[in-house]
């Protein structure tokens, strides 16, 4: 049974809350996905970027404190299933509000994680996400705070996890990742490993480590077989580091 992975994408108008849905075609199932705020000025964040369902990835930004409009384009990875040969689910978990909350995700047992998601439930100045990334081979983290200006808010963790409903096909899975350097503006991106047979990628993450005023992700999304993350400060300089995950499966 062979892998078709295809890679879908849309892009929001310019706003400074811009939003944008990629909705794929029925015979597909998302398995992972991203976002990537196209921020200038003084910056848009991001503050979602998650599954909605097996058919629909959302990614969502929103300027802080300065206006500062942008785009965000989601990005949507999924496997063609016109045959219903694979079992897709999306597990979450939600926080509680908190100043800077996070939330994980477990899969059951038997299914291997391919991606995930995060969503930061704002509602006053904002609480934008600073990872969201594998926690494990079974689980997916998500992290955000609010940044100058409280605003204690809820985070949804999101895993995607991929099993085929014949025993006799082996699903195998590979996740690395790579930390960039200390930076006003971070950036890193990992690449799956050459391998025979290759190993496609399926999603991938970020996590900021930030510390004092805080860093903020912009960007975490597909770059060929490649996943790239970035962040940055606002308003108060607070350099970091971002690590990045890619996800690779084959069989």
């Amino acid at each position: 049974m062979a892998l078709n992975v295809q890679m879908f994408t849309a892009t929001s108008g310019l706003a400074q809350h811009p939003s944008v849905q990629v909705n794929i075609p029925s015979t597909f199932k998302i398995i992972g996905g991203g976002a990537f705020d196209h921020w200038s000025g003084a910056g848009n964040l991001l503050t979602a970027s998650y599954p909605k369902d097996l058919q629909t990835w959302f990614a969502a930004g929103k300027d802080h404190e300065n206006a500062s409009p942008s785009t965000i384009t989601a990005f949507a990875i999924a496997i063609s299933d016109p045959d219903n040969e694979w079992d897709v689910i999306i597990k979450s978990e939600t926080s509680n509000p908190e100043p800077h909350p996070q939330a994980t995700a477990v899969l059951p047992s038997g299914y291997v994680l391919t991606g995930g998601g995060a969503f930061a439930d704002w509602h006053g100045a904002g609480n934008l996400l600073t990872a969201s990334f594998p926690h494990s081979n079974s689980s997916w983290e998500a992290r955000s705070k609010d940044h100058d200006i409280s605003d204690p808010s809820k985070i949804t963790a999101y895993a995607i996890g991929l099993k085929p409903r014949s025993p006799s096909v082996h699903l195998q899975t590979i996740i690395v990742n790579a930390t960039g350097p200390v930076q006003p503006h971070p950036t890193a991106q990992v690449c799956l490993p050459a391998a025979t047979p290759p190993w496609i990628l399926s999603g991938g993450g970020a996590l900021d480590n930030w510390s004092g005023a805080g860093n903020l992700l912009t960007a975490s999304y597909p770059n060929g077989t490649c996943w790239l993350a970035a962040g940055k400060d606002h308003r108060t300089p607070s350099p970091a580091s971002i690590t990045v995950y890619a996800i690779g499966i084959h069989v």
